[in-house]
């Protein structure tokens, strides 16, 4: 027997465990070090390690011991690799072979296939901070087969192989829990150090991600095999103002978790700021690190809803990618705003096509204009939702701030025949709707060529005067409004910019001085100029938007319809309730976004239909309890199946899952009550149930309009929203409780 054998197994676990972690606190000092001796120094310190644990092994029956030595051995080989581990383990081993017995032979095999097993899962990183679960899984990997060497011992013993069960067990067990106490105390005073250290990156305090510190010193280290993602989150600053910054604070935290884990595995994610993230990341190819951009993009939204349990919140991602180096950061700042002004929710990378406008400029990037006129056009881009119309008042008003000398203005749109004013400041609201052929407007310019080119120009003095009074006939209407609402009479100078949108001239922006015929020079002309470009950006961007979004809802209709093909009674549903959810989100003065999005809940609504059995969706007659319970899931599936689908918003998912919700919380499929409920699913139960009140169905006559308008309004308070009730009443030409 050996002599040094513990007492009992709670004594000998207990002298394990101080050892591990005694040791274990001496390795992680060795983290705050650098130096060609540090590997020396750790390999010296686990066979140490491992020849203390051989003094002191657990009892596991006669003749029969069990310690940790292979414990330390096995982290050498994890860490240092197969040749400072074989170095580690010499003691050991030589002291085994010297004390020989029936059992060396499954020990030395045992030990190799430790070694082997540790080396093969080997973690390459710097610094010990891989997660705990991560390291408890793959010293499992490494005892679970290397103990199984257990079996054939106890045969060659001369024992019943089925005794070496609890013995298996025991080793693994009380191994797995070794390398894992070793591993976070390594890793926990490591980072200690490495806080404590006068130039070390910290971490921010909120996510718990390395923050801008620990990213600019990443980002400096960082080889052509890496790439820079780019993220910020949309509307924060509205999301703040909204909920307050408590939520926003989860939701930077929820954020910061899912980022972590879609990224975490193929880099590091940083919190630079604010709601910006960066991630440095190690891809083989750029299809590759699009596709883990893209993944994190796609899943945040409907991730985040879930880790906060808010489904009133939306949160989307947009983000720039590049290859890491010097400049990188700026470049993917430039890609990030580029996406913002897209619409967001979206990646741009530094491999696709500049956006319209964007590629070429008359100014010198680093002057003060140009980092003036691009903040304003970035509050711009920042504000409203995807598919909104632009805000062309912001663009004018920014125009008037950027451009030297200007004082008043106005902004006309394109249509197929004429130009109208659209917005104007200096002037009167008269002045709005007035209109112009395009001959009137290239007269207006004076250069045809130049106008269909975008390019800006100036006029003053006499030519001005003579081009104001010709594009128009004298004594018509248009002539008349440009004299009085226009100040035509006061003009001293002006500048006109044709917006080129898509290759054809979208918009005409007009920049007056009323007080001077020298307030626009040469920098007012380049300034102007440069303005036109990006306002021809976030134009684009726009018009790119609502046209992918129109395609988007013809898509999901034509889906929803399809759907009903299944369920004859309800032919035609749901382009009607489309049409009806649309009119009353417009009454409501839901947003462009708003309404793209209940447009598509609404197409979608009974998408979980596909999943009720037909003999339950079919059914000519009264449904049982039990199928009736069956039939109010399709709401909960339906929005479970409709997450599958690329870029839904999570708004979408609510008006599928919540339509069936009632008012005073008795509906479906969660009992939730009055504002609790997603409004657009508020919106849309009101039209969905109004359709099919009027429609005929095998069990029922179709109602009249007066009287399903009657139980609509019955059903406020109740059923219904009544402020949505109210509006669609007045809508349908009723109002709440009597005729219109």
């Amino acid at each position: 027997m050996h002599p040094d054998v513990a007492d009992t197994l709670i004594g000998a676990f207990y002298v394990n465990v101080c050892i591990l972690t005694t040791s274990a606190l001496l390795m992680g000092l060795t983290f705050s070090r650098r130096g060609r001796w540090v590997a020396p120094l750790r390999a010296a310190l686990y066979g140490l390690t491992s020849a203390a644990l051989l003094l002191f092994t657990f009892p596991a029956g006669p003749e029969l011991f069990i310690d940790l030595r292979l414990v330390p051995l096995a982290l050498a080989a994890y860490r240092l690799g197969p040749g400072w581990a074989l170095l580690a383990a010499l003691p050991v081993t030589a002291y085994r072979v010297w004390v020989g017995g029936p059992a060396l032979g499954g020990t030395l095999l045992h030990l190799t296939l430790v070694l082997l097993l540790a080396s093969r899962l080997r973690h390459r990183g710097a610094a010990p901070h891989l997660p705990l679960r991560e390291n408890a899984r793959r010293s499992l990997l490494i005892f679970g087969p290397a103990a199984l060497t257990v079996f054939p011992t106890f045969l060659m013993l001369g024992r019943p192989v089925t005794d070496a069960a609890l013995p298996y067990l025991m080793v693994v067990t009380f191994s797995v829990l070794g390398f894992s106490l070793w591993t976070t105390v390594v890793a926990t005073v490591a980072r200690a150090f490495e806080r404590a250290a006068p130039d070390a990156p910290t971490t921010d305090l909120l996510t718990g991600l390395p923050d801008r510190r620990a990213f600019e010193l990443a980002a400096a280290q960082a080889g052509g095999d890496r790439y820079l993602l780019l993220l910020d989150l949309d509307h924060f600053r509205a999301l703040n103002e909204q909920h307050g910054h408590e939520v926003g604070d989860q939701v930077l935290q929820a954020a910061a978790q899912v980022l972590e884990r879609q990224l975490g595995r193929a880099g590091t994610v940083y919190r630079l700021g604010g709601e910006e993230f960066a991630a440095l990341l190690r891809a083989e190819s750029v299809q590759d690190a699009r596709h883990l951009a893209d993944r994190a993009r796609r899943s945040l939204p409907a991730q985040l809803t879930a880790r906060l349990g808010r489904s009133d919140l939306r949160v989307t991602l947009s983000g720039g990618l590049v290859t890491a180096g010097p400049d990188a950061l700026p470049r993917a700042e430039r890609l990030l705003y580029a996406a913002k002004q897209a619409g967001r929710h979206r990646i741009l990378d530094s491999w696709q096509r500049a956006p319209e406008g964007a590629a070429t400029t008359p100014l010198n990037r680093t002057s003060p204009a140009v980092s003036t006129l691009r903040t304003l056009l970035q509050f711009i881009a920042g504000n409203g939702n995807p598919g909104d119309e632009p805000d062309l008042q912001a663009l004018l008003n920014a125009a008037i701030a950027c451009v030297p000398g200007a004082e008043a203005g106005s902004i006309s749109v394109r249509g197929a025949e004429w130009s109208e004013v659209r917005v104007q400041s200096g002037y009167t609201d008269d002045l709005l709707g007035t209109r112009h052929t395009s001959e009137q407007m290239l007269y207006w310019h004076g250069q045809p060529a130049a106008w269909q080119a975008g390019q800006p120009r100036v006029l003053t003095g006499e030519e001005l005067r003579r081009r104001s009074r010709g594009a128009h006939a004298p004594d018509s209407p248009e002539q008349r409004t440009l004299e009085e609402a226009g100040r035509q009479n006061e003009l001293q100078a002006n500048i006109l910019i044709p917006v080129r949108v898509q290759g054809n001239v979208y918009a005409e922006l007009n920049l007056d001085s009323l007080s001077s015929e020298d307030a626009f020079d040469a920098e007012s002309l380049k300034v102007a100029e440069e303005f036109g470009l990006w306002a021809a950006a976030i134009l684009s961007a726009s018009i790119r938007v609502r046209q992918a979004l129109s395609s988007q809802d013809a898509a999901l209709l034509t889906l929803g319809v399809a759907l009903e093909a299944r369920d004859m009674e309800t032919q035609g549903h749901t382009r009607r309730v489309v049409d009806l959810a649309t009119d009353l989100g417009r009454a409501l003065n839901l947003g462009a976004g708003e309404l793209h999005m209940l447009r598509q809940g609404a197409a979608l609504h009974d998408l979980g239909k596909l999943l009720i059995p037909d003999r339950i969706l079919l059914k000519a007659g009264p449904l049982t309890p039990d199928e009736w319970d069956t039939m109010k899931t399709h709401a909960t599936l339906g929005a479970d199946l409709a997450a599958q689908l690329t870029d839904l918003m999570p708004a979408v998912l609510d008006v599928i899952r919540s339509h069936h919700e009632r008012w005073d919380g008795s509906g479906y499929p969660q009992g939730l009550r009055g504002d609790d409920i997603p409004l657009l699913a508020r919106i849309f139960s009101v039209c969905d149930v109004f359709d099919a009140l009027t429609s005929a169905r095998p069990y029922k006559d179709a109602w009249s309009s007066e009287a399903a308008l009657a139980e609509i309004a019955a059903q406020a308070g109740r059923q219904f929203d009544p402020q949505v009730v109210r509006a669609f009443l007045t809508l349908q030409g009723r109002e709440l409780g009597r005729p219109a």
